[in-house]
């Protein structure tokens, strides 16, 4: 089988200005040089402008009516630094095309900011403009490029619009396309985060949902191509966010287990969206991080690990909230959460019998925000829950752990002077979680991490 990249460059490396681009098209190029199919390119929308866009489409709710002129001129601007002639009357008149459909999703917004209305602003103003732009000055550079049409948009996914699921089957039925533009030796231009439904209504595939565009394509063309999945950053994995353990020389991680790379995501490390880490998982697609100034630097995702490290990484994660509620009464919200909401973002911290012989339950949920927005609905479950909010979360990561004891005293060891709140202590699933108050996030990460290199030699 031939070779294929599928390379994609998220919203940090594509700045408004344009000025990361000479950059993203030497990537490209040497992923041409290489031979074979492709590659396929997927972009995310640049910057900020997702933020931006859902806080227009959030003004109209209020009856403000702010504009999305700005990111079009944005995108204008960009195709005048690097477009020329015809082929940029033809861009200019093909961006004209996503500004009108914008405004039309932002006119049909009445009061709800959400659904289908929702998904076509986000990309008609943010990735399909991008992948557009991108498609011309690919192709004015050398790099002769098409994109897919949305008519024949090749991700199908069910009716969940701002978080949707990819469906393989029926998404298997319309790979032709991109197969056609692979084997006519094009550069496929790629939106990221846009699905449609089977009646062809837009959808989203969650936040970072450009991860999933880029892992399921890979999915998809399994069978067709040899495909290695590229995801573009500034650096590979990290030990520790730079940003939380400032003065710590922190460590290129160059090996993660898909189950590793789940739990971190989870935890506060943003290495690939959640749902992109799954689905690779399923199908046993690798995954590079790949950082744009040194591809040889890259961390690798897959089912085993190739290094012997015991903790891969300390991740530290704000706004998290513990519930606490008659164990009798819980295993109904548990069910409802998982089951009709479809979230997996808490975690069962056991049962005590206080001495009235009444069984709490608790659970520790890593979106505060969740519970505020639904408090009273949370509530009919148990009249009488608590919730404690303030909450945050450290997370050493790493498979070894379980082979490897003395971990956690090293960890609880390093923070003497920090309340811990709770502690689930299971390095059989590869994480020991020290739940703390929010204010001492960072410095629990920073000590904790500072004592990395010791805990690495405890097996």
């Amino acid at each position: 089988m031939r070779k294929l990249s599928v390379a994609k460059f998220g919203g940090s490396l594509l700045d408004p200005k344009g000025k990361s681009i000479p950059k993203v098209l030497e990537r490209v190029r040497e992923l041409k040089e290489r031979g074979g199919a492709g590659p396929i390119v997927v972009f995310s929308a640049p910057g900020s402008f997702t933020d931006e866009l859902i806080r227009i489409g959030e003004s109209f709710t209020r009856s403000e009516y702010a504009s999305v002129e700005h990111i079009f001129d944005s995108y204008e601007e960009m195709a005048r630094a690097y477009v020329e002639g015809e082929p940029l009357k033809k861009l200019l008149s093909d961006l004209a095309f996503y500004r009108n459909e914008a405004r039309e999703a932002l006119s049909s917004i009445n009061k709800r900011f959400q659904g289908n209305v929702k998904a076509k602003l986000l990309t008609s103003g943010g990735e399909l403009p991008t992948s557009l732009l991108m498609e011309y000055i690919m192709t004015e550079n050398g790099l002769e490029s098409r994109r897919v049409p949305k008519d024949r948009w090749p991700i199908v996914t069910d009716d969940n619009f701002e978080n949707a699921s990819p469906l393989y089957e029926e998404s298997l039925k319309r790979i032709g396309c991109v197969v056609d533009l692979l084997d006519g030796g094009k550069v496929v231009s790629q939106a990221g985060f846009l699905g449609v439904t089977v009646d062809g209504l837009e959808t989203t595939l969650g936040r970072g949902g450009s991860d999933l565009t880029a892992v399921f394509l890979s999915c998809l063309l399994q069978s067709r191509y040899e495909v290695e999945t590229l995801l573009f950053k500034d650096v590979p994995v990290q030990s520790a966010d730079p940003q939380i353990v400032k003065g710590q020389r922190t460590f290129d991680v160059p090996s993660l287990t898909y189950n590793e790379a789940h739990k971190a995501s989870m935890m506060g490390m943003k290495i690939v969206q959640d749902a992109a880490i799954s689905m690779a998982r399923r199908f046993k697609q690798p995954l590079k991080i790949v950082p744009m100034d040194d591809a040889e630097k890259c961390t690798v995702i897959r089912s085993e690990s190739f290094t012997d490290e015991i903790v891969k990484v300390v991740t530290g994660k704000k706004g998290c909230a513990i519930l606490s509620m008659r164990d009798e009464r819980s295993r109904s919200l548990e069910d409802s959460l998982r089951i009709w909401e479809s979230r997996s973002d808490f975690l069962d911290l056991g049962t005590e019998t206080l001495e009235t012989e009444e069984r709490i339950r608790d659970f520790l949920f890593l979106d505060s925000g969740f519970l505020s927005k639904n408090e009273d609905k949370i509530k009919s479950f148990d009249a009488n829950m608590k919730i404690e909010y303030g909450v945050g979360v450290v997370t050493l990561i790493g498979d070894r752990m379980k082979d490897s004891p003395g971990v956690a005293s090293i960890a609880i060891g390093a923070i003497p002077r920090i309340n811990i709140k709770r502690g689930v202590f299971a390095p059989h699933t590869s994480q020991i979680i020290l739940v703390v108050e929010e204010k001492d996030v960072e410095a629990a990460v920073e000590a904790i991490h500072m004592r990395r290199s010791e805990m690495n030699k405890t097996r």
